[in-house]
């Protein structure tokens, strides 16, 4: 039977007539040519498109760089402002550093303003084109503006530095500097600013609390037991009371025993004669740091001197450096140049140093007498040093739970335990420094220096 499209003829342009089906098939095929001219014809704004889209994309990537390096340029410049160093150079380093050349994106212009409190960076970069240049556009420009917030807010720092025997030879000098680099940039241009104070607190298996601060023991003018100190005086240590944990405390209103290291087998500084021979090795004040604790000031000088004056000698009691360091930046005695706490627009900070670990040893005298005195309640040596880790852990929370910001800093020392108890220690991860090189050291110091700025970017 045939198809009823065969009714239907029709004369293609060579006058032959034809059936409908093979018309059909004929305008298919006419129409798969149409489409296909069509589709070409589109393709190309297609192809500019997805170009366009790929120089703006390219674009858009050199702009959050330039607010990235904005910022960190705005804050090291803030971080400097009063340090008399060229600003303009720091900034163009950050800029030369961020846009290598030959990488994505040229930095056309870059610089700073002031308008007291806020210093404003803002950056031009162009961004070269590739397809976008069918129509004419070489490059993009693109701009970048950060503003940095100079705080005035009042900061109180306790920097708590070890000053062990371990620390001795080029560490303590290592030490002194980057102590002396946080002291710089804090102080900046100023001698006596008004709203920054700064203490010092050095310690070893003791912490001396100063020999004019006789208020507050019991017995270093008038002493009860006696005690003979030979040629010279009391020293400035004192034997921790642990009374009620008042060492993990800042609320202890008593007083304290002096240190005296009576002469013994273990520090004979009194010969079978009766001689007196006192020397670094043989003293009632023996391992007591011969640097007393420097209470919060806002002179430089004062700071500068007690910095050069630490030496390092003696075990380690990082637990007596922290609550002393707590003691210093209270508002309580026995040191009272603290400001309340929760005064408005009042930071206050601790910053731990240690290059080891808590140590007692059987023949050594020091804030917590022999071990055998079992005045932590053990008589082994490494119980007391365990004893020692459980009260800095202690201090350490106490302190963050006053509203203490707490930075701690391992300084060329590889100990799992300490590492664990200065992370838990500091207020938070940030807050925690592994300073294995003297150069990493002095970086730890200063970044505690530029956050403790309280520079913020603002916009």
């Amino acid at each position: 039977m045939r198809g009823i499209d065969d009714n239907f003829k029709y004369r293609n342009p060579r006058g032959r007539a034809e059936g409908f089906s093979r018309l059909a098939r004929r305008l298919a095929a006419a129409r798969r040519g149409s489409l296909a001219i069509s589709f070409g014809l589109s393709f190309i704004p297609l192809v500019i498109a997805v170009g366009v889209g790929i120089d703006l994309g390219r674009a858009y990537i050199v702009k959050e760089k330039l607010l990235h390096t904005t910022d960190a340029a705005g804050l090291a410049v803030g971080a400097a402002f009063d340090s008399g160093q060229d600003l303009s150079v720091i900034l163009s380093n950050y800029f030369t550093a961020n846009f290598p050349s030959g990488g994505l994106g040229t930095v056309t212009s870059s610089g700073y303003t002031y308008a007291e409190p806020v210093i404003t960076v803002t950056a031009t970069a162009t961004v070269e084109t590739t397809f976008m240049q069918i129509a004419g556009i070489s490059s993009i420009t693109v701009n970048a503006s950060s503003q940095i917030t100079r705080q005035e807010n009042s900061i109180e720092v306790v920097m708590v530095l070890d000053n062990s025997g371990s620390m001795s030879g080029t560490k303590i000098t290592s030490l002194k500097s980057a102590a002396q680099s946080l002291v710089d940039i804090l102080f900046g241009n100023e001698t006596s600013p008004t709203n920054l104070k700064i203490g010092l607190v050095p310690f070893s298996n003791n912490v001396n609390i100063g020999t004019t601060n006789t208020a507050y023991v019991s017995n270093a003018t008038n002493p009860n037991p006696p005690t003979n100190w030979g040629t010279t005086s009391w020293g400035g240590c004192i034997l921790e009371n642990v009374t009620s944990d008042n060492d993990t405390k800042d609320d202890f209103t008593g007083t304290w025993e002096v240190m005296y290291w009576e002469d013994d087998s273990n520090n004979n500084w009194i010969s079978s004669g009766g001689t007196v021979q006192i020397n670094s090795s043989r003293s009632p004040n023996l391992y007591c740091p011969s640097a007393a604790i420097t209470p919060l000031t806002n002179n430089k000088t004062t700071l500068t001197t007690a910095i050069s004056n630490m030496v390092a000698n003696g075990g380690t009691h990082i637990n007596l450096g922290a609550i002393w360091g707590w003691r210093v930046i209270s508002p309580s005695e026995p040191f009272t140049q603290g400001a309340a706490y929760g005064t408005a627009n009042n930071t206050k900070a601790v910053i731990i140093l240690t290059d080891g670990e808590n140590t007692a040893y059987s023949f050594v005298y020091d804030a917590y007498k022999y071990p055998s005195d079992n005045v932590l309640g053990t008589t082994s040596a490494s119980g007391v040093a365990a004893a020692l880790n459980t009260r800095l852990s202690t201090i350490c929370t106490n302190m963050k739970a006053a509203g203490i910001i707490v930075y701690t800093i391992m300084f060329d020392l590889s100990d799992a335990t300490v590492e664990a108890l200065f992370q838990a220690c500091a207020t938070d991860t940030s807050k925690y420094y592994n300073s294995p090189t003297t150069a990493e050291l002095d970086r730890a110091f200063r970044a505690i220096a530029a956050e403790l700025k309280k520079l913020r970017i603002t916009g």
